[in-house]
């Protein structure tokens, strides 16, 4: 977990050193100052180029943070210590594609996690982003997310997402994803993923590799842990979704 945590710092650190050099199409706060919201709901514009929150609105009433407390490093070190490392995969490879390929305003990234509240306890929300500040050449400079707290929905552990946007080319965004995920099971929970998904039992596949039935289902539990699903179902869909398999 400290590995993710400075995997993706240092990806901000050069992810700012990137786009020091690159010219703003500042788009006007005003476009979001009066921009509806309800009780339960917080938006943000987080700047990557100088690593800082330029808007907040909100987040005193649904988190309880003050504007000062609620910074850029809050804002990406304050998840359930359970969802962080899925969590931080797909942000970096949201990111890394934004910053890479020509991206629309109306792209929509969803993503359901779970953040720490001022008192310490933990909120479910899901996050809506899109990109405010675009540079030259269409590539990310900043984006605008809008928190809405969804405990009340989902009582789900479970980090989901979703990227859309006009002509989005899902299987390349997929790959993106997928490198992100490398290392996320080792090698031997890999094939006893890949022997479940052809319908394998514990049994044969604790024959298959020479295995006790006990240490494969060790293994599985540590799998539908990591992946944060319940059942092999959720767990295949889970691979499936996220270029695993």
């Amino acid at each position: 977990m400290a590995e993710r945590k400075r995997d993706i710092r240092t990806y901000f650190n050069s992810l700012e050193q990137k786009l020091a050099k690159r010219e703003v199409v500042s788009r006007s706060i005003e476009d979001i100052v009066n921009f509806p919201s309800t009780f339960g709901q917080c938006m943000y514009v987080m700047n990557f180029k100088t690593k800082s929150l330029t808007f907040q609105k909100g987040v005193k009433e649904m988190l309880g943070y003050d504007e000062h407390e609620f910074t850029f490093d809050l804002v990406t070190n304050y998840f359930h210590p359970d969802d962080e490392d899925i969590l931080t995969r797909l942000i970096k490879a949201t990111l890394v594609f934004a910053s890479e390929h020509d991206v629309s305003r109306e792209v929509a990234f969803f993503l359901t996690y779970r953040v720490r509240h001022k008192n310490g306890k933990y909120v479910k929300v899901m996050r809506q982003s899109t990109t405010f500040d675009l540079d030259e050449e269409g590539k990310i400079i900043s984006n605008l997310s809008i928190l809405s707290d969804i405990s009340f929905l989902n009582t789900s552990d479970k980090v989901e997402w979703k990227f859309d946007a006009p002509g989005l080319d899902s299987e390349k965004f997929k790959k993106y994803v997928t490198k992100e995920y490398k290392g996320f099971f080792s090698d031997r929970e890999s094939e006893i993923i890949q022997g479940l998904a052809k319908g394998r039992s514990s049994k044969e596949l604790a024959k298959q590799f020479n295995l006790s039935k006990h240490t494969v289902d060790t293994h599985r539990r540590k799998i539908l842990h990591k992946s944060r699903c319940k059942n092999t179902v959720e767990l295949i869909n889970f691979c499936k979704h996220n270029g695993l398999m």
